[in-house]
């Protein structure tokens, strides 16, 4: 395999070929210093209430740190791995979606309606976490340059391929069912699509064919009534606030009792006192904003910001099409769930049970999260600057 870009100083001598190969340090050190937020942000909303019935106080903290070494680890040995091998073997991802995602529907347990879990015995794993960062390799493979391409064309073909990717990973995910993760393939699809320079047809096209079958859904009842009820508090947040509105409505009291600077760590009140129902999981935000305030939880924000800038920006100047679709999926995964969770905590969005990447509780979402981050990385790595004078490289043998 080859990466070529040589850069011309007068005399085109590929023995001259110089290689610029980095570390993006802002990157890195935005996901752990946030990540490392998320852990003491944990043990924080649980040490007191200690949900699933577990006696040891810094039981939940314990977990969370193991994952996050194990994730820190996984993500650099991810940059030994050259991305562009990857694309090549797009296909043996998508048999990995396919089968993790059948295999939970089959012998997966149940968690809150959904049974997206399966029991390891040492520990539990959510396949469909690890199914986000698989898509955007798929998807991304497919709607990039190949060799045999003078440049890369975005057309029916590729899209109508990447889309039948797209929508069996999402059927698959509605199947167990897990609304809001199928929410989260859909929308990194549409975003990965609209980068790869398709037609904007195209994108209008698989919109409104989206919102055809939710209504077509709706009119044959295969929306359930916890779904809908969802939608409903979203619409109207005054209603049922000790029903089907108290999660929200525990949420926005805790967040708005932050005030300015926030409780303090380890003193917020209506977290601690499981006031919040999944405060260390889908409501983390909220233990962020009653303990840390309006300004605690702008930081946070502002961190998140910045790791998504950088996946972009790295996407923006990789040398390939397949790296910056790549490493734009990775934005768009970390983008979406950062908008969804954080607006579902304070209403402007409805709550359909996404984690907040780095943060929310769960090996699952934090360790496919850092294999993302570490893609992104490796595509920022192998990049070549491009210059004015530089000539055509070979992508692949």
């Amino acid at each position: 395999m080859k990466d070529l870009y040589l850069e011309n100083s007068g005399i085109n001598n590929p023995d001259k070929e110089k290689r610029k190969i980095k570390f993006d340090f802002i990157l890195f050190f935005a996901v752990i210093l946030i990540s490392t937020v998320g852990v003491l942000v944990i043990y924080s909303a649980t040490r007191y209430s200690m949900p699933g019935g577990v006696s040891d106080s810094m039981y939940y903290l314990k977990k969370q740190a193991l994952w996050l070494g194990a994730a820190i680890i996984v993500s650099i040995l991810i940059q030994f791995i050259n991305y562009r091998v990857l694309k090549k073997c797009w296909w043996i991802f998508l048999i990995i979606i396919v089968t993790s995602l059948v295999l939970v529907l089959v012998i997966g347990y149940e968690v809150y309606g959904s049974k997206s879990w399966i029991d390891l015995k040492l520990f539990s794993i959510q396949p469909s976490e690890f199914s986000k960062v698989f898509m955007v390799i798929v998807v991304s493979a497919v709607l990039s340059k190949w060799s045999r391409e003078k440049k890369n064309r975005v057309g029916f073909k590729k899209v109508s391929l990447s889309l039948i990717a797209a929508l069996i990973c999402t059927v698959l995910v509605l199947l167990e069912p897990d609304f809001g993760t199928a929410l989260i393939f859909f929308i990194v699809y549409i975003g990965i699509l609209f980068l790869s320079g398709a037609n904007l047809l195209y994108l209008f096209g698989i919109l409104g064919a989206a919102v055809g079958s939710f209504f077509l859904a709706l009119k044959m009842d295969l929306i359930k009534q916890y779904q809908l009820d969802r939608i409903l508090i979203f619409l109207k947040p005054e209603v049922q606030k000790e029903g089907i509105g108290y999660n929200l409505f525990q949420s926005k009291l805790a967040i708005g009792s932050g005030g300015l600077w926030g409780k303090g760590l380890f003193l917020g009140k209506q977290t601690n006192l499981s006031y919040v129902p999944e405060h260390h999981t889908d409501f983390i935000f909220s233990v962020i904003g009653e303990e840390f305030g309006f300004f605690g939880a702008l930081f946070i924000i502002i961190i998140m910001t910045a790791v998504v800038w950088r996946c972009f920006y790295i996407s923006a100047n990789a040398d390939n099409s397949f790296g910056s679709l790549l490493a734009g999926g990775i934005g768009f995964i970390i983008l979406t769930q950062l908008v969804i969770n954080i607006g579902m905590t304070i209403g402007i969005m409805p709550i359909i049970g996404i984690p907040l990447p780095f943060l929310s509780y769960g090996g699952s979402n934090l360790l496919s999260v850092f294999i993302g981050i570490g893609l992104v990385e490796n595509v920022y790595s192998r990049r070549e600057l491009r210059r004015k004078y530089e000539i055509a490289y070979q992508e692949f043998d």
